[in-house]
């Protein structure tokens, strides 16, 4: 085979094979020798090899038979560098052993392609080395040494070119998967034909790493982790999926027309670990935002205003905000006499009954259940959620409270030897709503002239005799959505101006006994 290769005048000939045991026959041993020394270009295979012992693993170095050898161009290690993956990346240009470089098999192809060799090894690096695949398995010409033999090959096909002998065989073990063809295995002689192709053009893969792969890992974990900070879920992930993209479409460039391998993998593991975490934790502290608000609100609202108010968190950014709402204060009359007719048991035992419907009274029209300031009630409407509607809601809530108290009067005569009053003042317009307190305590609440005013009404109700009295704010703002008698202009403590007060029709239609004579005359003359 040498000989028939020499005549077709190839610029080379190596063998991915090894010659490192002699022949039972010397004479075969021989003609190889004179063969390789005739021809004047061969290059052979050697091997490193660790083989077990008493104290770790050995290295050991098979080389060609002496005989072989000697009339040689060169001969070198032909072992592969296998990555952690089993995939054959990279090769050595020499390999390193007892102090020595040995140049590799690949290497001593290119050297002896070039016309140099360099048997000692002088100047050469051992680090691995990238190895530029042309392409997937049986991407150069492959001829059976037979046909060659036969002389069904012609001889131009080797002329002037490097020749490399080897087996592709899978039973020989000499085959790897290469990132071109991992589920396709490429042979050994195949791969170091890329190697030596790759040193023959100098088109070797640099690798991008050591600390511009670290700060390129840092920035786009950086960047992905300030995208889900401050901007919102869905737009965060287009934007991290587009940062993903953009990284991976850099990467095939670099790799495709600049041979610049920058590794994908790492990078994208921080950007999908950082988008993960920050989503972890956001789901977390969202988890636990929920069941404090619910806890807080749940106290004030009805449930299906809570996770009414949990799926629009604009309701909830209070704060101390200023807002448009509609108050309402209750009062039981005369409740502090009775509380000393009877025990402190019954007193707490009547109140939660009461407390308990009106709260229901209170959630069922949308309202919020402010606070409970002895026998009295404070609700408001319009914060945390709320509603075009919101003055009508409150009236319609002191209505039912008053058929409450009503309905409640055969079992409090029971116990206490009389029916019981309530009175209701309502108020409309602007105040301070949100969570009010220090920093220790805290309250959903509202503060300002507007509930001042709406409980100031509540107590006028027993000075004008009747169950419910509206501010003019409210009325203007029911638009006859319920009828109102005007009663008269009252002077309230902390305004100029009198204010018009009104009470529903339906509360003076000789239903309710005024408690004064005062307002008797407003009744007759607007009846």
């Amino acid at each position: 085979l040498i000989r028939k290769l020499a005549a077709s005048q190839a610029k080379l000939i190596a063998f991915d094979i090894l010659f490192t045991e002699p022949k039972a026959d010397p004479r075969e041993d021989q003609a190889l020798a004179d063969a390789i020394r005739d021809a004047g270009n061969v290059i052979l295979a050697a091997e490193f090899t660790e083989v077990p012992s008493d104290f770790g693993p050995r290295t050991t170095v098979n080389l060609p038979i002496p005989l072989v050898r000697e009339h040689a161009l060169g001969y070198g290690p032909a072992n592969l560098v296998t990555d952690r993956d089993g995939i054959v990346r990279r090769a050595r240009l020499a390999l390193a052993f007892q102090d020595r470089l040995f140049p590799g098999f690949a290497y001593q192809i290119y050297q002896g392609f070039e016309g140099q060799t360099n048997q000692q090894g002088k100047e050469i690096s051992s680090v691995p080395q990238l190895i530029n695949f042309r392409g997937p398995a049986r991407s150069y010409p492959i001829v059976p040494y037979y046909r060659i033999l036969r002389d069904e090959i012609d001889p131009a096909v080797f002329q002037d070119k490097i020749v490399i002998v080897g087996s592709f065989s899978p039973s020989l073990h000499d085959i790897f998967p290469t990132p071109f063809s991992a589920s396709a295995p490429t042979a050994g002689v195949e791969i170091q034909a890329n190697f030596v192709d790759t040193l023959a053009t100098n088109d070797f893969i640099r690798h991008f790493h050591g600390l511009g792969q670290h700060f390129i890992f840092i920035l786009l974990s950086a960047l992905t982790i300030w995208f889900s900070f401050y901007f919102k879920p869905m737009r965060a992930l287009l934007m991290v999926l587009g940062l993903a993209g953009a990284h991976a479409f850099i990467s095939f460039y670099l790799f495709s027309f600049q041979q610049l391998w920058m590794p994908m993998v790492p990078s994208l593991l921080g950007v999908l670990l950082s988008y993960g975490g920050i989503t972890l934790d956001n789901y977390i502290r969202e988890q636990k935002e929920r069941i404090r608000l619910r806890a807080t609100f749940s106290k004030y609202v009805s449930r299906d205003v809570v996770d009414e108010l949990l799926d629009d968190r604009e309701g909830l950014a209070l704060g101390g905000k200023k807002r448009h709402i509609t108050v309402l204060f209750s009062d039981i009359r005369g409740f502090t006499s009775i509380s000393e007719q009877i025990g402190p048991e019954q007193v707490v035992s009547l109140l939660s009954d009461y407390f308990g419907q009106v709260t229901h009274i209170v959630f069922k029209h949308g309202g919020t259940v402010d606070k409970f300031i002895g026998d009295a009630v404070f609700a408001i409407f319009g914060a945390p959620k709320s509603h075009e509607d919101d003055a009508l809601r409150a009236v319609k809530t002191g209505l039912e409270m008053i058929e409450l108290v009503e309905s409640l009067g055969p079992k409090w005569t029971q116990i206490i030897g009389r029916p019981l009053k309530v009175g209701v003042g309502i108020n409309s317009g602007e105040a301070v709503v949100g969570s009010i307190g220090s920093e220790i305590r805290s309250e959903f609440t509202a503060i300002g002239d507007t509930v001042n005013l709406g409980s100031r009404l509540e107590g006028l109700t027993k000075e004008l005799g009747v169950p419910m009295l509206i501010s003019e704010f409210t009325a203007a703002e029911l638009k006859d959505a319920i009828p109102l008698r005007p009663l008269r202009q009252v002077k309230v403590t902390g305004r100029e101006a009198p204010l018009l007060v009104y009470c529903p029709e339906v509360l003076l239609e000789g239903e309710v006994e005024f408690a004064t004579d005062t307002a008797a005359p407003y009744h007759q003359q607007h009846k």
